[in-house]
């Protein structure tokens, strides 16, 4: 019986509960009842602790612009399930995510006794989804490590790992050396990989690389995106590539973690598309200009005043969303910033704060609306000791924590603290009909 999006979504949130499962034999045995669709897309795939999300938007957007019918897998994104897979910007249909997920329910009912879990029930729709509609390149990001994430069942044509910092080491390991080793796994014989990686984990990435046959392209050596200036929530750099360079380029994502990212994607971009035609290249170029990765500093416009939405949810995402934050607002924000923070009680928020909460002149505490979210009260009592003399106030609905910010004086406001309370908070600015900083 075909299923309604209904209850698609209620089946696939029904399998949270099985929680995160190391190995591959649970999906590969799905896929091999449902024809194996993997087997002829062109992936191009993607790990690393933070960045992941805006390498994928930008390379999507890059080979969309080529005139690629291009498939792109994310996880989490906007919207719902349907967010995380789309077809040329456009998402999954509510219909169609209902047939896909029936079809794939129906395909591994016979797996009840290890049942798949959420994120690789996705994974699966998703390359039916891609092969049925013909795309000719998958941007495939990974769910959590790499190894024995759901999505390394694919044979790619070029693989990145954007960086390796703390997070999930319940999961990965407690050292950087055991992290960069799991987001390894993605490096498959002879296929290039790029990477942005630095110190040991570099040379975790290196020592693989050099196993594997797999010729390796470092960031900021091999290929190199630097910053020439910004342009109102964007930035502009010039890029020196493998083939190509280029000069003048637009980013519609701001930082300097996100020209690092750019970096990544561009050179992933040359390595699975060759020496790409004159035309075709400044037309992808042109095309970054216009990338918005929603909850990554997104800047919404309150009258003259910003609003900052970014998911930062480890130390170093904090540490980067501090100094774009010190870079965008030398003239918009000389008094500080108004946050809205909200964070996981997994988290390590005792590293996370001293890195953007010196850029706070008041903080509004709110918990994320998820079994994991930390207790507002609890994560004030943190800031109490770090900024005894900052003006906090505890308002636990996302929602009206937003809109008291709003309503406060004229100080630019920062929301970040996760990426689920980020969206949350994004619908209320979206809500009140708030456009676009440009």
């Amino acid at each position: 019986m075909l299923l309604n999006i209904a209850e698609a979504c209620a089946w696939i949130g029904s399998l949270r509960r099985f929680g995160i499962k190391p190995g591959l034999e649970r999906v590969r045995h799905a896929l091999s009842n449902l024809g194996n669709p993997e087997r002829n897309l062109r992936f191009y795939h993607v790990a690393g602790t933070n960045g992941k999300g805006s390498v994928c938007q930008m390379l999507a957007t890059l080979l969309t612009a080529s005139g690629r019918r291009t498939g792109l897998y994310t996880s989490p994104g906007l919207g719902g399930f349907n967010g995380r897979m789309s077809i040329d910007g456009e998402p999954i249909s509510e219909g169609a995510l209902a047939e896909y997920a029936t079809r794939v329910r129906s395909a591994t009912e016979s797996q009840m006794q290890d049942p798949l879990t959420e994120f690789e029930i996705l994974t699966i729709i998703s390359l039916l989804y891609f092969r049925d509609a013909g795309v000719e390149a998958v941007v495939w990001e990974t769910g959590l490590g790499g190894r024995y994430d759901a999505t390394n069942v694919v044979q790619p044509v070029v693989t990145a790992i954007t960086n390796v910092t703390y997070d999930h080491v319940e999961i990965l390991g407690p050292t950087i050396v055991d992290i960069a080793s799991d987001k390894a796994g993605i490096i498959k014989p002879g296929i290039p990989v790029v990477t942005a990686a630095v110190d040991d984990a570099y040379r975790v990435i290196e020592r693989v690389a050099k196993s594997q046959r797999a010729p390796l392209i470092r960031i900021g050596c091999d290929a190199v995106f630097a910053t020439t200036g910004t342009q109102g929530s964007g930035q502009l750099g010039t890029y020196r590539g493998l083939f190509r360079d280029a000069a003048g380029v637009k980013l519609g994502l701001f930082g300097e973690h996100q020209a690092q990212n750019a970096g990544v994607a561009l050179a992933m971009y040359e390595l699975g598309e060759g020496r790409i035609a004159e035309n075709k290249w400044h037309k992808a170029l042109d095309s970054l200009a216009s990338v918005r990765w929603p909850l990554r500093f997104e800047v919404f416009r309150d009258g003259h005043r910003p609003i900052v939405i970014d998911g930062a949810h480890n130390p170093d995402a904090a540490l980067q969303l501090s100094k774009s934050l010190t870079k965008f607002g030398r003239s918009l924000a000389p008094c500080g910033w108004n946050m809205v923070v909200g964070v996981f009680a997994d988290k390590d928020v005792r590293q996370m704060l001293p890195h953007v909460l010196p850029l706070a002149a008041q903080v509004i505490v709110c918990k994320p609306d998820h079994p994991r979210g930390a207790e507002p009260h609890v994560i004030a009592e943190e800031m109490r000791k770090l900024r005894p003399e900052l003006r906090l106030t505890v308002e636990p609905e996302i929602d009206a924590a937003v809109r008291k910010a709003l309503q406060t004086d004229s100080l630019p406001i920062a929301i970040w603290g996760n990426l689920h309370m980020a969206e949350a908070a994004r619908k209320t600015i979206t809500t009140l009909g708030l456009d676009y900083w440009m």
